[in-house]
């Protein structure tokens, strides 16, 4: 049987910022090492990240880190999603999506901020767990959270 997880958190400005490594990147993936360690053991298989800078791509690089068995999947909002994103990001993302078993666009372009909440649900309604690294701020993620509870999803937080 498929047990299904995704990721959701923050982008690098509410993480100790865009230049990595920094303390807090290494913290976040530290915590998501451990967070997918025991979703493993508890026979999670597939995985779903939104594709965007932070956490989404830090628990994408653990995944590909840890060599796991199972299915990764990104499931973008549309696919020109990192266009207006600086270059390196963009060369990093496409790294990423090559060593994906899936990618999904959840909408089609353009850019429309909707659409972020949107592949959150599209990802939210496939999967049993949510790994939430959140400060329980407003915005997408805490939307993410809040969208995962009115679903009866169980929500893995991971503070800092």
């Amino acid at each position: 049987m498929v047990k299904t997880l995704c990721f959701t958190g923050h982008r690098p400005n509410k993480l100790g910022g865009y230049k990595t490594p920094n303390s807090t990147y290494l913290a976040v993936k530290s915590l998501l090492s451990q967070a997918i360690d025991r979703a493993i053991k508890e026979g999670y298989d597939t995985f779903i990240s939104g594709g965007a800078l932070g956490v989404d791509q830090w628990a994408l690089e653990v995944l590909y880190q840890k060599n796991i068995p199972g299915k990764i999947i990104i499931a973008r909002p549309f696919p020109s999603q990192s266009c207006k994103w600086p270059e390196k990001s963009q060369k990093d993302f496409e790294f990423l999506l090559s060593m994906a078993n899936q990618v999904v666009d959840v909408c089609e372009d353009p850019y429309a901020s909707w659409k972020m909440q949107k592949r959150n649900e599209w990802m939210v309604d496939r999967s049993e767990l949510v790994i939430a690294v959140w400060d329980g701020t407003d915005g997408g993620t805490g939307n993410c959270v809040k969208y995962a509870q009115k679903c009866g999803k169980t929500v893995w937080k991971i503070s800092l």
